[in-house]
Order: C-alpha cells, then sequence, then structure tokens
C-alpha cells in the first residue's frame, strides 16, 4: 500500500492547486533518510565480522569523520559506555561511525548496494527515482572519508521511501531482498491470466544477521527512541530518524521525520515506513511514532494475529 499527501480526486483532477500533488512521493522524490538508516550499517558490520552485539563502545559525543568539523550527536549528547546495541537503542551518531571505520567503505559501499540503494526497484510505476551514492564512489581506498561517515547515519546519501521499505522488508525475510510489485495479476478480455509471482533479487546478509539485527531494533521500540511505536503484546522492530534538510549553503533547521519498522517480529506481517516532512515538532518519536504504532494496531487486528 501506498499514499501520500497532498493528494487529489482523480475524478477532478483540475482542481488541484498544487501540481506537485500528483506525484507520487514513495517513488517520485529522493531524501536524506537520517537514523533510519542506522540498522542498514549496522547490518553490513555484523554480517562480515566487523563488531558483534555485544562489544563496546565508547561514546565521547564526538567523533572524526574526516570532515571539516567533528562529527557529532543530536543535542551534542555523550552517551558513555555503551555496546552495539545501545548505539542503535540511543541512535548515537559516534557509534554508527565508529562501525563504518570498523568495517571499512568498500565494504560499507558494497552493503548499501546489496540492500538496494542508488538503483531503481523496477515497481510497475512510472517516475520512479534511484536517489544517489555517487559519494561512495570518491576517494578510492578503504579510508573511510566525510561522506562514509554521514552515510552510515543516513545523511548525504538519498533515498526513496519505497528503497527503505524494500531493504528493510530484506532484514525482515531473513536476509533475502525482494523486488517489490504492485500488480498482482493480469486478467485479459479472452480470460488469459498472467499472475505475478515474488522474485527474489539475493541474498544481501545471512538469516542470522538479519534476526540479530531484528533484535537490536526490538529493543529500540521497547525500551528507547522508538518506544511511541509500540504496540502492547507484540514484538515489534522499529528505528526513528530526524533528518535535517539539505539547502543551498548546508542543511537547514527544518527536518525530515521518520519512522521504519516491522511486525511480529518472529513472523513478519508488513514492513511499514512513516515520513513527515517538515513537522512542526522536533523529533521523530512524538512524530512519526505514534502514527506507526497506530496503524500497526490496526493491522495486527487486520491480520488477525493473536497476541
Amino acid at each position: 500500500a501506498m499514499c501520500s499527501v497532498p493528494d487529489f480526486n482523480p475524478n477532478e483532477y483540475g482542481k488541484v492547486e498544487n501540481p506537485s500533488a500528483y506525484n507520487n512521493l514513495s517513488i517520485f522524490e529522493a531524501y536524506e533518510p537520517g537514523s533510519v538508516f542506522k540498522p542498514i550499517t549496522m547490518a553490513a558490520a555484523l554480517d562480515v565480522g566487523a563488531v558483534k552485539p555485544g562489544d563496546p563502545f565508547t561514546d565521547t559525543g564526538s567523533a572524526d569523520g574526516n570532515c571539516t568539523k567533528p562529527i557529532q550527536n543530536a543535542e551534542n549528547r555523550n552517551y558513555g559506555a555503551q555496546d552495539m546495541s545501545g548505539i542503535l537503542e540511543h541512535s548515537i551518531n559516534t557509534g554508527v561511525v565508529y562501525i563504518a571505520k570498523k568495517m571499512g567503505k568498500e565494504t560499507f559501499r558494497s552493503y548499501v548496494e546489496k540492500f538496494g540503494f542508488g538503483t531503481k526497484t523496477g515497481i510497475e510505476l512510472d517516475t520512479e527515482v534511484a536517489g544517489t551514492i555517487e559519494g561512495l564512489y570518491k576517494n578510492k581506498g578503504d579510508k573511510v572519508d566525510c561522506y562514509t561517515a554521514t552515510a552510515s547515519f543516513g545523511q548525504g546519501i538519498t533515498v526513496t521511501p519505497l528503497q527503505m521499505v524494500t531493504a528493510f522488508s530484506a532484514l525482515a525475510n531473513g536476509g533475502k531482498l525482494m523486488k517489490p510489485y504492485i500488480v498482482k495479476r493480469i486478467e485479459y478480455a479472452n480470460g488469459k491470466v498472467d499472475e505475478v509471482h515474488p522474485i527474489e533479487v539475493r541474498q544481501v546478509v545471512d538469516k542470522h544477521t538479519a534476526d540479530t539485527v531484528a533484535a537490536m531494533m526490538v529493543r529500540v521500540v521497547d525500551y528507547s527512541e522508538g518506544i511511541r511505536g509500540k504496540v502492547p503484546a507484540y514484538y515489534i522492530a522499529g528505528k526513528t530518524g530526524t533528518a535535517q534538510i539539505a539547502g543551498p549553503g548546508g542543511y537547514s533547521a527544518e527536518t525530515n521525520h521518520s519512522f521504519i519498522g516491522f511486525g511480529p517480529v518472529d513472523n513478519p506481517k508488513f514492513v511499514m515506513l512513516i515520513r513527515l516532512e517538515k513537522p512542526q515538532r522536533s523529533y521523530a518519536n512524538i512524530t512519526a511514532a505514534p502514527l506507526f504504532a497506530q496503524i500497526t494496531t490496526f493491522l495486527m487486528s487486520y491480520y488477525h494475529i493473536p497476541p
């Protein structure tokens, strides 16, 4: 399912005040995803054995990403002693930069590609864009440069909502990336029927890695930043993201808020992304997360999933 606002009535399409309402924002417009990208970085590092879930990390509140100034956490916070799970739970920018350095630029780039970023999904809809990961091809070598450092927490690279959902469906599917489709079957006037069947694109990470990242994301929802996305009596994997919006001369104070997740985590029935552009409140945990929980509550009932 896809929906976006502003929308329009196809029966009265001439009455639209803003033509941008015609665009399918799920595929038409690429944006910087922010912290919802962190589980992708974590999955890559775990899959190659660069880190393990219980590995220690000490946050000093600042990290050298080979940028013009040090990389810091939101609100300049310092989280002290953590492990890899804590990096996702508290959404620590410096932590994912550390992880990127542990696996190296080339490994990070290869997994970003494997998860489907930088290319169109091939869904049967017009105006799909690919987003851009071009900066990951610059400055050859395995040293993490500024672009790679910021990409590790979802800034600098651009994605579409459909790409994000497709990538996270791989984590929900035991590491298998599936080709998204929107046409289930085609029925012809002569009675012929063409059925569309699911297509596996590739195995991105192994099942153990996918399950481990999913468990980490459950902790995000149960105990930390994503707690407003929690639905009582179900284990839901989720991640928040509050991303500054790039503009002329740098980043503006305006943000995109996202929440991405899937559930129930032991047998997922859906992957869902909520994206809010330029909301008036400060963080995604108080805007996108409650909306995610509201729709998830409906879905659990709709799919008749017992608690």
